[in-house]
């Protein structure tokens, strides 16, 4: 006798060896028990889980010498010949292969013939859904009102290609995916019946492997009977099977837990020496780690919800005790994270060793150095601070490169760009005062004014400096004046009804600018913060009350207050110096 697959051999004959789709099989055997039997029935699901094998055997009850019956004898004539696929009342139509408006025209006309010798003539169609819409027209008549003999049973994966027309006239049935319990079960009671000896773990690596199949998971076993027979070690075995085994992902997990680094990294350099796939690793590492959650957050239900062996949830649930919930959930995300990026970078290594790392690693990472604060000249003029500054700079930095000269209503002016990395200078620059502002805000606390008299007194200074670079920015200024300080930040207040020039000054490149500017005046880093205040007295107030000229006169906006503005973000960006005439 030739050899027969194991999917073939031990396809179930009867209701009662159907695995997994309890819910089907009470819904038909009470049909039939009750002489309520459909005259076509529609049984969608995945691939491998039953649907044909499960119409044959509602055929073989109906046309059973005893029957119908719920419990077909597989003796008689009939439910041998369905058995064997040779019963010329059974016929089943690939509907992939059988598509046509010509193959449904043959089945109308068998249709009106009677069965050759069974009770009902049965018409299987497989993969119904493939069917062309003009054979779906053309069956749509005979399938509303069959002859009493005709029992249709379709099969389909994609139920919602079939046409509704056609799935109004059908009673459906959804299976389901097949638990890794149940398949276990079945590849037991199959390699009993075989005498044959594997490894309960093997038994669900098939099971996981099979996807729910049960079709899938019988194939496996038996591709992998000849390799057992061989006697090969467990691995080789895994090996064959392009899976990775529950004791690897318990080895793994548990050097994860421990924060044992060298144990992590070396795990992944062996997946990679003996050949497996890390993308499949990395995907059976991420279910592990999804079991050690629920035994860490669902203890009572944790046996029903995982589905790996009895040893591996006993060591699961022992491990879950040695990490909190936090480390898990950061630990999944890292992962998950590496799989994403591995699709990026075509590689899966390097996101694994690094997710890894991170996650396991227990020394302390040294920070970056920190860089000095803003640096505050030594006040040696207040009179002039802008020019001795430009003077110092121009000794200490000769003329390199005249970018370009532009010639409008402020004079001739003269940029001078470094460009030998400039533009990267005045970026560590700027995060170097935004650290030193935000240490300084961090520390606020109650008001203490300690800065703010010095503060007042040098304030118009401040605003004449900023005028000569800065005329815009310092005319907004002017309706301000300082309020408080706390430590080494000072607030400066506007009133409500100038909130307008404190949207303006609160820029990041001005606040950068002003905090400066400050810095230089009061000879040590300053913070600065704007509030609105009821009543404050700006700088232009106080001027208009003692009948003077305001220090700095608001301009209308004008194209030289455009170009200005350009010329700033200018300096700012490449750390430039204006230069006038008498200079």
């Amino acid at each position: 006798m030739s050899y027969l697959a194991f999917a073939l051999k031990y396809r179930p004959q009867n209701f009662d060896e159907v695995v997994g789709q309890e819910h089907v099989v009470t819904s038909l055997k009470n049909a039939i028990l009750k002489n309520r039997v459909h005259h076509a029935y529609l049984f969608s699901g995945p691939r491998g889980i039953g649907k044909t094998s499960m119409a044959r055997i509602l055929a073989k009850s109906l046309n059973c010498h005893q029957g119908p019956t719920v419990t077909p004898c597989g003796k008689c004539a009939s439910c041998d010949e369905i058995s064997r696929g040779t019963s010329l009342d059974i016929i089943e139509i690939d509907g992939a292969s059988n598509r046509g408006i010509d193959e449904i025209r043959t089945l109308r006309e068998g249709v009106k013939l009677s069965p050759a010798h069974s009770r009902f003539k049965v018409y299987i169609i497989d993969e119904v859904h493939m069917l062309t819409q003009e054979a779906f027209n053309a069956l749509l008549k005979t399938l509303e009102e069959p002859p009493s003999h005709v029992k249709f049973i379709f099969a389909t994966t994609h139920p919602q290609k079939v046409l509704p027309t056609i799935l109004s006239r059908c009673q459906k049935f959804q299976f389901n995916l097949i638990s890794v319990e149940k398949i276990v079960e079945k590849l037991k009671s199959i390699i009993n019946l075989e005498k044959i000896k594997i490894a309960e773990n093997l038994l669900y690596a098939i099971g996981r492997a099979s996807g729910g199949s049960i079709r899938d998971a019988e194939s496996l076993l038996d591709q992998l009977v000849p390799v057992v027979l061989e006697k090969a070690a467990i691995k080789d075995i895994f090996s064959f099977l392009g899976i990775i085994d529950e004791e690897s992902l318990n080895l793994a997990l548990r050097h994860l837990v421990e924060k044992d680094l060298t144990s992590s990294l070396g795990f992944v350099d062996k997946i990679v020496r003996e050949g497996k796939d890390l993308g499949i690793f990395l995907n059976s590492l991420i279910e592990h780690l999804r079991n050690l959650l629920l035994a860490k957050v669902s203890v009572n239900s944790f046996k029903e919800l995982i589905e790996i062996s009895p040893q591996s949830k006993d060591f699961i649930f022992k491990l879950s005790k040695q990490i909190i919930v936090a480390d898990i959930l950061k630990l999944i995300d890292s992962l998950i994270e590496a799989k994403g990026l591995s699709q990026r970078l075509n590689t899966v290594r390097v996101p694994l060793e690094l997710a890894v790392i991170k996650f396991t690693y227990q020394g302390e990472i040294e920070p970056p150095p920190v860089r000095n604060s803003v640096p505050v000249p030594k006040k040696e003029s207040k009179a002039a601070p802008q020019k001795e500054s430009s003077k110092e700079t121009k000794a200490k930095k000769p003329e390199k490169n005249p970018a370009f000269k532009n010639t409008d209503s402020y004079g001739e002016l003269d940029f001078e760009i470094d460009d030998l990395g400039l533009e990267e200078q005045s970026q560590a620059n700027a995060e170097t005062k935004k650290e030193s502002v935000d240490s300084s805000r961090e520390k606020e606390g109650p008001a203490d004014d300690m800065l703010l008299a010095v503060c007042k007194a040098k304030w118009r200074e401040a605003i004449s400096y900023m005028q000569k670079t800065r005329a815009a920015l310092a005319a907004h200024l002017s309706y301000a004046a300082p309020v408080s300080s706390t430590g080494s930040l000072v607030k400066i207040g506007f009133s409500k009804k100038d909130a307008f020039h404190k949207e303006i000054v609160e820029s990041t490149k001005n606040l950068k600018f002003i905090e400066e500017a400050l810095s230089r005046f009061m000879e040590k880093s300053v913070g600065v913060r704007f509030v609105l205040c009821d009543n404050t007295s700006s700088l232009k107030d106080v001027s208009e009350a003692k009948g003077e000229e305001p220090a700095v006169q608001e301009e209308d906006p004008s194209p030289q207050d455009n170009q200005s503005e350009f010329l700033n973000e200018l300096l700012d960006k490449f750390g430039g110096k204006i230069h006038t005439d008498d200079e």
